[in-house]
Formats: C-alpha cells, structure tokens, sequence
C-alpha cells in the first residue's frame, strides 16, 4: 500500500522503473561526488523495491555529505512522504523552498582539485554513444563500445565556447533550483500540509455573525454600468460567518480535498469550486450567501466607495501590493503579504465582519445577470435565473484596489479554480 500512494504522488507518469531513473537523470543533474552518487543510487534502487525504510537510511547518509543538495533533499522528502512521517518531510521541503529558483540551466563547474566554480550552461546532461544504426544524429560521441561515456556538454560562458568534459572528472550545481524541479517541490508541499492539516483533527465551529437585517442602497452610481442602477434592497435577519473559511476548517469536513494553491491550516481555503464551497455550506446546515446579504454584510451600513472611506492608502485590506506577482501591483504600496493572508489580519468592517475587500474574492449564490438590478424585487431579492456564471465579490490579493469596492461585481464559471477566489457562509437564522 506504502507504495501504491508514493506512485500515485509522485510519479503518476512514470510507467517502469527504468523510465522512472531516466527522468531521474534528465530532472536532476549529477551533482554529487562519488561517495554521495553511491548512497543516492542505492537509495533510488530500495525505492523502485518498495523499501523505503532503506530508502530513508541511504538518502540520510548522502544528505551527510551535501546538505544543501536539493536532490538529496527532495528524494528524502518523497521516501518520508511515502513513509507518511509528514513532519520531517515537511521541514525537508521548507529548506528547499527557502533556496532560489532557477530559470535556466546555469551551472557552476567544479574540476577536481579547484575550490572557484566555472559559471557555464548545461546543455546536455548525459553524451552518449549512438546505437549501432546509419542514423547521422550528433547527439552523440561516437566512441568504441556499447557502454554510455558519462560526459557533460557545456558551454563555458567567459571562454565564449561549448565543451564536453567527462562527468569524474568535474562536479556540477545548479545556481538555484531548477524551475521545473521547484514547481515540483510546491506540489508536494501542498499535499504534505493537507495531511499534516487533516492529523489535527475536527475544528470548533466557525464563529458568525448575526445581522439584524434592515434597508440599504445597493450599487453605485460611479461604478461599472453592472452595478447600477443602485437600488433599495430590504433583508431579513441572517447569519454570516465571521472570517472566510480556512483550509483546517474545510478539511475537517470535506478531508483531503483541499484544492488551496496557497496552503496552510491558518490561511483561506481558496481555488474551491462553486459547487465545493456550496457543498461545504450544506454539509454545516448553512448556505452561500446571496449577492444582496453579501453587499449588506459588507457595507455595514456605509455609503463610501469602500467601507472604511473613499481612498485607499494600503493597510486597510489585502491587494495587489509591491509584493503582488501580477502586473497590476501598486510599487508604492506594501500590505505584507504577497499572497493570501490568514484571515483577520486586516481591520473589521462596522459589522466587524473580516477580509470583505481584499485578500479572497467570494463566491456568493446568485447568477450573474447584468441586468437584475433594473427588475429585482426589493425584498429578499434571491438572484437571477440560471445562467453561465456565478457572481463573485470583494476583490482579492492580486486585485487592484479599485475592485475592493462594496459594489464591485464580478462573475466566473462555477466549475473554475481560481487562487483568488473563496467564500464563507450565511445562515438564516
């Protein structure tokens, strides 16, 4: 079974064994001195056997030699991972994630005997001899012999020349971690800290806020032509949680099905479906809410543009700051936070409802229906019929601040996966 889940983890693609050591090989460069390279393919090998106690033992012996090795590291994460000691593995993967990424395959070369590395790019990893055949590929050493010749192709950047250097004789590292290989280290931090969310158990139940209902303008007459024209709306009383639903507490109904790209038991759940959050809702007694219960919720009986004023000088929710990796991120502006936020870390809004603009936008109940404002009834309105998309409101981490507006509507498809996007619940009594 231990290997069963290692496979449907880590190496979904790899159909044998032998496939499996040659993306080894391709992924992950030769970085390693003789000793290291002897711990390492022993642990490889105990790993297609299933045996990742050993597994463990010889990583840990070739991790003595070169700490730093993110080869090392990653295959010590995956037997720990396989072995399900999610702790350790996790401190394993962190080391990794605190190292830069690369975007290429520069290397520095280390020959034997010289401490000051050479900066070149790896173009090939592995020359080999050409099979016996009258192809005239030049991928190739054409040596005697049927035995692959463990020769590096590099370009030397400050001689300005490619070379093939045979691999005992130099010793190669990344400067930084392979981008494919970070990317890959990523994904298993996210399936590393669903499980180590799932060991801690049920959660208390979420806290909500009761609203008292009442009468509001809903829209804006300077905002997009969708959110007009504004409009009384009349609510009944409802309940609305306080703060957006985190990863514990949606794992400790839903189980591992935690789709959050930014993971953590303390962060939002975010990149859940409509029909996810819908489902979770249902499964506590509660509901999304509708657009009308969100906007009320969000006010807090304000009038201005968002619902701490009319400006936005950066410390009243989480946007698209300088540290934002969109586009759209205001350099001059520095909320902490590149990604989501753990909730209720920004001020509460009048109702002391938490993250209403900024760090997740929210999936409410309701259609989009560009025009549902011009006809919809004044109480209670429950949303347009059916159609493509769902409304999402508050803006987000990667959002600009003019989306963290009470008004702002936007829509998406309810089956989308999207970073910035999460909910919370309502309940009606």
């Amino acid at each position: 079974m231990a290997r069963l889940i290692y496979m449907n983890i880590f190496s979904k693609v790899l159909l044998n064994a032998s496939f499996y050591l040659a993306m080894v090989c391709l992924i992950l460069p030769q970085t390693l001195q003789a000793e290291e390279q002897k711990w390492i393919a022993k642990a490889d090998l105990a790993v297609m056997d299933g045996k990742y106690g050993e597994a463990e033992q010889y990583f840990a012996e070739a991790l003595k030699a070169d700490p730093e090795s993110p080869r090392i590291l990653r295959g010590l994460a995956e037997t720990k991972i396989a072995l399900k000691k999610y702790q350790e593995a996790k401190l394993l993967i962190d080391k990794i994630l605190a190292m830069s990424p690369s975007n290429g395959r520069d290397v520095l070369v280390f020959f034997k005997g010289e401490s000051q590395g050479l900066e070149a790019e790896l173009v090939d990893e592995l020359v080999t001899p050409p099979p016996r055949t009258n192809d005239n590929m030049r991928n190739y050493l054409d040596t005697k012999g049927k035995d692959p010749i463990p020769h590096y192709r590099l370009f030397f950047k400050k001689k300005g020349k490619m070379e093939l250097v045979p691999q005992k004789a130099v010793r190669i590292k990344y400067q930084g971690v392979p981008r494919r290989v970070y990317e890959h280290i990523e994904e298993l931090n996210r399936e590393v800290n669903r499980h180590l969310i799932a060991a801690q158990g049920s959660q208390k139940p979420a806290e909500m806020v009761a609203l008292k209902g009442g009468c509001f303008r809903m829209g804006s007459a300077e905002g997009m032509p969708v959110e007009q024209p504004v409009h009384e709306v009349c609510l009944s009383p409802f309940k609305i949680d306080k703060f957006e639903v985190t990863q514990a507490e949606f794992q400790s109904i839903m189980g591992l099905d935690n789709p959050s790209h930014y993971s953590g038991a303390d962060l939002p759940v975010d990149s859940a479906t409509w029909f996810e959050a819908e489902r979770y809702c249902k499964k506590l007694g509660k509901r999304l809410p509708t657009e009308a219960e969100w906007e009320f919720a969000a006010r807090g009986g304000t009038t201005t543009i968002f619902y701490w004023g009319n400006t936005v000088k950066g410390k009243e929710a989480n946007f698209c700051d300088k540290n934002c990796v969109m586009n759209t991120r205001v350099e001059s502006i520095e909320d902490g936070y590149a990604g989501t936020a753990p909730p209720g870390k920004f001020p509460a809004n009048p109702h002391g409802l938490y993250d209403m603009a900024g760090n997740l936008a929210e999936w409410t109940n309701d259609w989009m229906d560009e025009n549902y404002y011009r006809n919809s009834p004044k109480d209670n309105p429950p949303g347009s019929h059916p159609a493509t998309a769902k409304v999402v409101r508050g803006g987000s981490w990667e959002s600009t601040a003019g989306f963290l507006r009470s008004s702002n509507r936007a829509a998406y498809w309810p089956k989308m996966r999207n970073n910035a996007i999460g909910f919370r619940c309502v309940s009606s009594s």
